[in-house]
């Protein structure tokens, strides 16, 4: 018996670079998007296997629909059972991806100053609001990860919708803030905890980036604070990180 949903439904081709990193899974219905090497890593790129020349089975094309999403790239091609090169690839522990997302945090305030001067009459990037945080921040955590998702809430302190950032393999989740004019540290406290309770209540969590963006360094004695509000209670931790230029 055939899903409703699924009738009349074809396969379309994933092209995947030699790292892992999925370019798309739509080759056949949006051949522009295809590449002869990755933007994230520079790998050259596939879309089938090159044992026994099947291609990669990418996205669902259902008639009506449009396909929302990218499928994560398979480990090993379901005709022959051949390895794809990506599986070998060698991962950095855990300590060094956690180390190496701090420290592109704490650089930040550096890229955020230097988008500011853009060649010819570009229009500068700035970042004015915790909006302008988010989408910088999620352009560059595709430089160090795969699995990034996007999670989309509206906390009691805040509006509007906020988008944070789970990375699934690592359990770990970030949210970022923009210290205003005017602010009260304790706003930024009952923040963290409102934050903290999500997060914490969460399966698929073990770990809560608080990335407090400072641009007038309105925060004194910041590594004091980072102190006070990381924590770190049975299975689950806050980890706080204060960057001001």
């Amino acid at each position: 018996m055939h899903d409703a949903s699924t009738a009349g439904a074809a396969r379309d081709v994933m092209q995947i670079c030699r790292n892992g990193h999925v370019i798309t899974d739509l080759l056949h219905a949006y051949p522009e998007r295809g590449l002869l090497h990755c933007e994230r890593c520079g790998a050259s790129t596939l879309d089938r296997c090159s044992t026994c020349g099947q291609e990669i089975p990418g996205a669902i094309c259902v008639p009506g629909l449009v396909p929302a999403g990218t499928a994560r790239p398979p480990n090993y091609c379901a005709t022959c059972g051949a390895a794809f090169p990506w599986i070998n690839r060698p991962r950095p522990p855990a300590s060094q991806q956690r180390a190496q997302l701090e420290a592109m945090l704490r650089r930040l305030p550096r890229v955020i100053r230097e988008l500011r001067w853009r060649q010819g009459e570009q229009p500068p990037f700035r970042v004015e609001a915790a909006r302008d945080l988010e989408d910088l921040l999620r352009a560059l955590l595709l430089l160090y990860f795969d699995d990034i998702r996007h999670e989309s809430r509206t906390p009691s302190y805040d509006p509007g919708t906020r988008t944070d950032f789970v990375l699934l393999p690592q359990r770990l989740a970030i949210t970022a803030k923009l210290v205003p004019l005017g602010v009260k540290e304790s706003q930024i406290v009952e923040q963290i905890q409102i934050d903290s309770a999500y997060y914490q209540a969460l399966q698929n969590c073990a770990t809560l980036i608080i990335f407090i963006y400072d641009p007038e360094a309105l925060l004194r004695e910041a590594p004091a604070l980072e102190r006070a509000w990381s924590r770190r209670e049975d299975d689950f931790e806050v980890r706080c990180i204060i960057a001001a230029p």
